[in-house]
Parts: structure tokens; sequence; C-alpha cells
């Protein structure tokens, strides 16, 4: 278990220490900031600078999370890594607990911003305004977008083993499904009659992603998609477990 445990942090760690990542935050600051610097809205509070700047993040929260597997897929080394002293199952789960990992270092990214933000915006949120932002929550919606929308994208790249190009159009059509969702979540949120007639769409991780995403936070929809998640684990596994690794 320490092994994978340290498998798993290393596989982070690389991850985080790669060009791609350095790219994706300096975008998603540079966004950030010009909501802070320039277009700063009157009616902002700290909570509306966490969600525009989750806005980029979560293209970067996508990107890395799939690259836990297609990383592997690129540099040719899946037959090294899926043969070697771990078995298949072993090695997917220690990919999973990568996608926990991701999800930290994802909150403390966005926790590094809400500071910014509260001392650019001294002013309007300050120190009082940063303490009273609720972070554990923070913390559950960004662990749990990572581990969910990561494990989906686990279970892409196991099924496209030998194409990682294909995930990059997966990355945008899942971003694209988000940003209607978006739309949807606010729609229901005005009228909330039409839930009786998408009911079944409010149980995707989809929904239950964005709608944590705009500060909807709920007990349920953090349960829908921890189920979700270890489900596209699951059946990743049986994928792997179950094809030719070349």
């Amino acid at each position: 278990m320490d092994r994978l445990l340290k498998i798993s942090y290393l596989n982070a760690k690389n991850l985080c220490k790669s060009k791609e990542f350095i790219i994706g935050l300096f975008a998603s600051f540079a966004y950030s900031m010009l909501w802070v610097l320039v277009v700063h809205p009157p009616k902002y509070d700290l909570y509306g600078y966490s969600f525009e700047f989750g806005r980029v993040f979560f293209l970067i929260v996508l990107y890395m999370t799939v690259s836990v597997l297609r990383d592997d897929i690129r540099f040719n080394t899946t037959k090294t890594i899926f043969t070697g002293i771990f078995n298949r199952v072993e090695i997917m789960f220690s990919k999973a607990i990568s996608l926990l990992i991701l999800g930290v270092v994802f909150y403390v990214v966005a926790e590094i911003n809400n500071i910014l933000a509260a001392l650019l915006l001294y002013s309007r949120i300050g120190i009082s305004g940063f303490l009273s932002f609720a972070h554990w929550q923070l913390l559950i919606i960004y662990v749990i977008t990572a581990f969910t929308m990561g494990s989906l994208m686990l279970l892409i790249a196991a099924f496209s083993f030998s194409d990682s190009k294909s995930v990059l159009f997966y990355i945008v059509f899942i971003a694209m499904i988000n940003f209607y969702t978006a739309g949807v979540t606010m729609l229901l949120h005005r009228q909330p009659a039409l839930k009786e007639k998408l009911w079944g769409y409010m149980i995707t991780p989809f929904y239950n992603v964005v709608l944590l995403n705009q500060g909807y936070f709920n007990i349920k929809s953090v349960y829908i998609n921890l189920l979700w998640a270890i489900g596209f684990i699951l059946v990743s596994m049986i994928v792997v477990s179950r094809r030719e690794i070349k």
C-alpha cells in the first residue's frame, strides 16, 4: 500500500510540474485578475471571483486529470507500467488516488486566487471576507470535481488506449456539455417546475458537478458524484484488466 501511495504521489507531482499545468495556471490567474483589477462588478464578493477563476480552471482540471493515464499512452510507457510489479487493478487504483491528490492541489491553487482577490480588493473583501468564506466547501468541491471528472476521463482514456490525440476531443466535448449544463442549472433555479421533466439529467455527474461549482453546495450532489466516480473507476479497471497492452 505504501508503494502504491508513493506512485500516486509521484504521478500527481510530475503532472503539477508539467509545462501544461504551469501555462494553465498562468491563464487561469490572468483571467481571474482581469475580473479583479478591470471588471470588478460592484455586487461581486469573494464567491463571485472564486467562481470566475473556476470557469477557466475547470479546463485545466479536465486536462490534468486525463493526463493521469494519458501521459503513459503519449510516452508509450503503458506496457512497462501495466506489466511491472503491480497488477493492473492496483495501477488503476493508484491513478484514482492521484486524482484525489490533484483535487487537493487544485483547491490550494483556488485558495491562492482567493487570497489575491481578498488582498487586491481589501476595502471590499479583506481578511474578514476571506475568513468568512466557506473554505471546507471549496475543498470538497475541487476534490469531488477532480475525482468525478477525472474518473470519467480515466475511463475514456482506458477505452482510447491506442489513440491519445482523441482524448483532447473528449476534453472539449465534456467542456461543452458543462457549458450547456450551466444554463440548465440556472434555468431550473429560476423555474423549479421544470425539475420534474429533467429529473433524469439532474442525477448525471455533469449536472451535479456544475451545480457544486456554481455555488449550490449540497450533500446530495456530493454523494451522486462520488457514486458516479466509483462506478467510472470500477469500469475502467475492468476494461484495462481485459485488454491487450501493446
